[in-house]
């Protein structure tokens, strides 16, 4: 990778989060509400409970969120020639892997709550404060002390956050430099730009899962809700 291209890099890497995460988000929203309306007619008709049709959802929904966002983002690592470690690959693969599935289960959750047409539109414009404050558009020191407890609650942030450290981290060597001068020649200074040289790669992981988990467990709570309301 040249060092001269480091800032465009980010970007590629930044639009790669964001793709893992739309399309895991906006075709649950849509799809949610029709899959929703059968499974309230067959639990009135005591064909099976919550609890079984929402562990067998999320069972479901697993392997095509990690084998389909998985192969997208390997192709995209290699294409864009990032460096051949298998363990920067195995992490930027699970790094937006876990984003996808938090964004999947928002989705769920917004399609459980809500109907199809508040779902579309709700679920792109509670995204936008998400991405604002992920680190790209703002470094983490440039946001004002009253709005930095948002950058902790943007999931995108661990995400793009992950993914950088898996490229950039880890006392990655220096860079090659094909103009005069390339102020990012070590990725370390690149990361110091960034606002990330202090962030730990697990610690995104660990937040990935947390808001994964939560999320789903908020969502549960929603429909056992809205089918008691329905009772």
């Amino acid at each position: 990778m040249d060092a001269a291209n480091v800032q465009s890099n980010a970007g590629c890497i930044f639009f790669t989060v964001m793709f893992t995460m739309f399309t895991a988000m906006m075709p649950t929203i849509l799809t949610f509400p029709m899959e929703m309306s059968v499974f309230v007619r067959e639990h009135l008709n005591y064909w099976y409970s919550l609890k079984a049709f929402y562990f067998a959802k999320t069972i479901a929904d697993l392997p095509f969120q990690i084998v389909f966002s998985g192969v997208y983002v390997i192709i995209v690592y290699f294409m864009t020639s990032q460096p051949m470690e298998l363990d920067r690959i195995l992490k930027f693969a699970a790094v937006n892997i876990l984003t996808a599935l938090v964004a999947q289960s928002l989705g769920l959750l917004i399609g459980a709550a809500m109907k199809i047409e508040t779902g579309v539109y709700l679920g792109p414009v509670t995204t936008i404060p998400v991405v604002l404050f992920s680190g790209f558009f703002i470094n983490f020191d440039a946001v004002p002390e009253y709005l930095s407890w948002l950058t902790y609650v943007s999931y995108i942030r661990y995400g793009f956050e992950g993914a950088m450290l898996s490229v950039y981290g880890y006392d990655r060597e220096k860079l090659k430099c094909s103009i005069d001068f390339c102020h990012y020649r070590k990725p370390s200074q690149f990361l110091k730009y960034m606002s990330m040289n202090d962030a730990n790669f697990w610690v995104d992981i660990g937040a990935l899962t947390v808001f994964f988990i939560g999320i789903r467990i908020i969502s549960y709570l929603v429909l056992r809700f809205k089918l008691k309301m329905m009772q």
